[in-house]
C-alpha cells in the first residue's frame, strides 16, 4: 500500500472517530470527579492511584483539587487515550495484512458504541486503565514482558477492572510475541503475575488492614468538602469503594444472565465485537487463524464476567469491542498475505458500519446522543465517500 493511501485511510478513520465521539462527549459527572479526589492518604484502597497522582501534582503547585483541575486531568486522559487508539489504528491500516479487512476493522471500531462511550465517560478511570492495557499489550507483543507486567500492575491500581478487561489482552500480546532464539525458560512469563499480586494486595489491605466503616466515613468527609461533587456522590462513591467483591456479587448475581441476554445490547454490541474477532483471525498468518481467532474471542468475552459484580451493563459490553480491536491490532503486526481474504467478511462489515452510524447507545444520567439521522449522514459523508472507494477497491481483488 502506498504511503498516501495509508495516510488517507487513517484520516478517514480519525474523522469517523471524531464524529462518533462528538455524539456523546460531555463534561465529567460527579461520579467521575469523586474518583480523582481520593488517594492513598486513606490507606491502600481501590482506585486510589489516579487521585494520588493529582495530589502529588497539587503538592508541587502544578494543579489543585478544584473542579477545573479535575476537568483538565480528565481531558488530558481522554486525549492521551484517543491518540493511543489512533496510533493503533494507524498500525492496523498500514500493516502488511489484508488491506481491505484491516480498514474495515478500523472503520467498525471508529464508529462503534465503544467510541461513543469513550467520549461519554469523560473523567472516568477507563481512559487510564484501558490506555495501560493497550500499551502493556504492545510491550508484551514486543517481548518486553517485565515492562508489560509493571504497567499492568499500575493498571490494576488505577481500576480493578483491568484484571478482566486489560490482562487478557496483555496475555494475548505475550502469546504472540516473537519467540527468542534461545529458550526463554518456564519462568519467562512469571512477571505477568504481578497485576494479580497487586489485586491480591488490594484485597488484603481492604479486608485486614483497613476498617471499612472508618474508611467509608473518611471518604465521605473528604468528598463532602468539595461542593462541586453533588448528586449524593459524596455518599455513593465511598459506599461502592468500601463494598467488597463478595458483597457486590451477592447484590448483582441475580441479574447476571439478564445483563448478558439484554436484546437491545446484543443488537448494539455483538455485531461489532464479532466482526472484529473475525477480522483478527483474517489478518493473522495462514495456519494460525483458528487459534488466534479463539484467543481474541476469549479476550473479548472475558470482560463480560464483570456483570457478576457490576451494574453498568452497557459500559461493560463495550469492552468486548475494545478487546476485539486490540486483537486485530496485535494479530496484524507480523502478517504477510499474498492472497486477499474472502468477500463475505467485507460484505458483512458494511451493514455493521451502517448500523453503528445511526444507532443510539444507552448513555448515563438520562442523556441521549446528539445529531439527527440527517445530520449524522452529513457529518459522516467524507468518511462514507472514502470508505466506499476503499471497499470497492478491496472487493475487486478477492473472491467469495
Amino acid at each position: 500500500m502506498r504511503g498516501l493511501e495509508r495516510w488517507t485511510r487513517l484520516a478517514l478513520v480519525a474523522w469517523a472517530m471524531a464524529v462518533t465521539m462528538a455524539r456523546a462527549v460531555r463534561y465529567p459527572n460527579d461520579f467521575a470527579e469523586a474518583h480523582w479526589l481520593l488517594d492513598y492518604r486513606f490507606g491502600f484502597i481501590r482506585r486510589g492511584f489516579a487521585g494520588t497522582l493529582l495530589s502529588l501534582a497539587s503538592s508541587t503547585g502544578l494543579a489543585s483539587h478544584s473542579e477545573r483541575a479535575v476537568a483538565a486531568a480528565s481531558v488530558m486522559a481522554l486525549v492521551a487515550f484517543v491518540l493511543l487508539l489512533l496510533w493503533a489504528a494507524s498500525r492496523v491500516v498500514s500493516s502488511d495484512a489484508d488491506a481491505g479487512v484491516s480498514f474495515a476493522a478500523a472503520a467498525i471500531f471508529a464508529t462503534s458504541p465503544f467510541v461513543v462511550m469513550t467520549a461519554h465517560f469523560m473523567g472516568y478511570l477507563d481512559h487510564l486503565f484501558l490506555a495501560a492495557a493497550f500499551a502493556a499489550a504492545w510491550l508484551a507483543r514486543s517481548g518486553r514482558i517485565r515492562s508489560a507486567a509493571a504497567l499492568s500492575a499500575i493498571g490494576v491500581l488505577v481500576h480493578e477492572s483491568f484484571l478482566l478487561v486489560g490482562l487478557p489482552l496483555v496475555l494475548l500480546g505475550a502469546a504472540l510475541r516473537p519467540k527468542p532464539r534461545r529458550g526463554g525458560g518456564p519462568f519467562e512469563l512469571l512477571p505477568l503475575a504481578l497485576p494479580v499480586v497487586a489485586a491480591l494486595a488490594l484485597v488484603v489491605s481492604e479486608a485486614f488492614l483497613l476498617d471499612r466503616a472508618v474508611l467509608r466515613g473518611q471518604l465521605e468527609a473528604r468528598l463532602s468538602s468539595f461542593p462541586f461533587v453533588g448528586g449524593d456522590m459524596n455518599l455513593f462513591v465511598p459506599e461502592w469503594l468500601t463494598t467488597g467483591a463478595l458483597a457486590a456479587w451477592r447484590e448483582q448475581r441475580h441479574a447476571f444472565w439478564r445483563h448478558l441476554s439484554d436484546p437491545n445490547l446484543l443488537r448494539l454490541m455483538v455485531p461489532s465485537a464479532a466482526l472484529l474477532v473475525l477480522a483478527a483471525a483474517a489478518v493473522s498468518p495462514p495456519g494460525t487463524r483458528g487459534r488466534r481467532g479463539l484467543a481474541v474471542a476469549a479476550a473479548a468475552l472475558a470482560p463480560l464476567a464483570l456483570h457478576v459484580v457490576a451494574w453498568d451493563t452497557a459500559r461493560i459490553w463495550t469492552y468486548t469491542i475494545a478487546a476485539g480491536f486490540g486483537g486485530v491490532w496485535l494479530c496484524s503486526r507480523d502478517t504477510r498475505l499474498a492472497v486477499p481474504g474472502r468477500r463475505w467478511l467485507l460484505a458483512t462489515a458494511v451493514p455493521v458500519i451502517a448500523a453503528n452510524l445511526f444507532a443510539r447507545s444507552p448513555l448515563m444520567d438520562g442523556e441521549v446522543e446528539r445529531f439527527t439521522a440527517a445530520t449524522r449522514a452529513l457529518l459522516y459523508l467524507p468518511f462514507l465517500a472514502g470508505a466506499a472507494l476503499a471497499f470497492v477497491e478491496a472487493w475487486r481483488l478477492r473472491k467469495w
